[in-house]
């Protein structure tokens, strides 16, 4: 009887023991098949995460060339508007040519507006002792420092005696042409210009694109020069 009870407590256990292995196999399988392989979890994860940070910086590049484009083709009615310091003058002369006129520098060379052509120019009329003249200088400067002689040619003329003007244009680092108007004959519109500063903006092709009096900031300046007529 007792070898009886002890075979029956040995099959007992048996059941109990191989019960639980297939139990533990089941369930490690059921965990298994529910589980993604550690190699499939980093591609998930991986390469979506790649592609948003290409499509983000593809999306930033294209945003800057949009900004860049628009300020380019910016119209000028539209610069005019955002205008602070200053306002435009002269306006049935916009988009006509502009006449000819000859003045010499603070250096004793001669310069002929005709002879520019090809380039962009600015005719700046102001005086030593004009206090918004003197705030557009450090603004001229900076503007000759960013686009060479080669694209733009920047004219600055006074009625003042020469050596005062140089003198003073030495003071001031004064890195474009400055020049007197001495006896020289100013045909209209310049001759007609009664408040300073005043800057005219002559494109490429030799046509008034816009004046301004006052004072024109470095980014006006540059956005006037972009802007399409």
């Amino acid at each position: 009887m007792s070898e009886y009870i002890k075979t029956n407590k040995t099959v007992l256990l048996l059941i109990v023991v191989v019960g639980g292995i297939i139990t533990a196999g089941a369930i490690f399988a059921i965990v298994n098949k529910s589980t993604p392989e550690p190699e499939n979890v980093e591609k998930s994860v991986t390469a979506p995460r790649a592609q948003t940070i290409e499509q983000s910086a593809y999306i930033e590049r294209t945003e800057r060339v949009e900004q860049t484009q628009s300020v380019a083709l910016e119209n000028l009615e539209e610069i005019i508007k955002s205008a602070g310091s200053w306002g435009p003058v002269f306006k049935p002369w916009f988009g006509k040519e502009a006449p000819d006129f000859t003045v010499t520098d603070i250096k004793g060379q001669k310069h002929n507006l005709k002879d520019y052509l090809g380039k962009n120019v600015l005719v700046v009329f102001w005086a030593t002792w004009c206090p918004a003249c003197n705030l557009e200088i450090p603004h001229l400067i900076e503007l000759r420092k960013e686009i060479g002689e080669d694209e733009l040619a920047i004219i600055a003329i006074s009625n003042e005696e020469s050596e005062l003007l140089k003198k003073y244009a030495a003071g001031k680092g004064i890195n474009y042409t400055v020049a007197t108007v001495g006896s020289s004959f100013l045909p209209s519109p310049f001759i007609d210009v009664t408040s300073i500063p005043t800057t005219f903006f002559i494109d490429k092709n030799g046509q008034i694109k816009l004046a301004a009096v006052g004072l024109v900031e470095l980014d006006d300046s540059k956005a006037i020069l972009k802007a399409e007529q």
